[in-house]
């Protein structure tokens, strides 16, 4: 009998503790991945989440393969941001690698007018960064970090998230990435490494 009593006491206790948790769901605690191992691998999980204003959601990328992902808020299609693009620059300038590789050459698209066209990799599709509504105001993020979203930005970008322990060298280790969603509203992201995968998050 005692030890009955005993079973059905900590059930209880168990239970009790599980419903406290769920309903002291703080924003830190909704997270979400970005990718995953076999099918899953180009989604977010859960894809649609619901919050209230003020609260938090985390993403992070729990492959097993160093495969990147991003968190990309868009507001206006013309942000979205291409991994590399040209840039010109005057003919007279010598591109220089600083690698000790012999077998390097600048890819060059084009030249006239007495300017260079070179291809640049774009460090707006790959560090974290928010553009706000005028367009003007850029500011990177650090790695790993936190920002605070109204919903007017333009853009918004976690960067090139990878799994823990699988950062290839020499790029930014970037883990995570956490929003608080100020106001209410729908706000769709997507990945911008593959712009197919897609999910929102609702405010209320």
């Amino acid at each position: 009998m005692k030890i009955m009593l005993a079973i059905i006491f900590l059930t209880t206790a168990v239970l009790a503790g599980f419903l406290y948790l769920l309903n002291d769901v703080n924003a830190s605690d909704l997270e979400v991945t970005a990718g995953g191992n076999g099918t899953l691998w180009d989604s977010y999980t859960p894809k649609n989440v619901e919050i209230k204003a003020g609260e938090s959601v985390t993403w992070y990328n729990p492959m097993v393969v160093s495969e990147p992902h991003t968190v990309t808020f868009i507001k206006d299609k013309n942000y979205f941001p291409p991994p590399a693009t040209p840039f010109s620059i005057s003919n007279l300038t010598e591109l220089k690698s600083v690698l000790p590789f012999p077998n390097i050459e600048p890819l060059i698209v084009s030249s006239q007018n007495g300017t260079t066209a070179v291809i640049v990799d774009n460090a707006r599709h790959y560090n974290p960064v928010a553009i706000d509504s005028t367009g003007k105001n850029v500011t990177y993020l650090p790695v790993n970090g936190k920002f605070s979203m109204t919903g007017t930005e333009k853009f918004v970008n976690s960067g090139w998230m990878w799994p823990k322990g699988l950062v290839p060298p020499g790029v930014a280790p970037i883990n995570n990435f956490t929003v608080t969603f100020e106001k209410p509203g729908t706000y769709h992201y997507i990945c911008t490494v593959h712009p197919w995968m897609n999910g929102a998050v609702t405010v209320n």
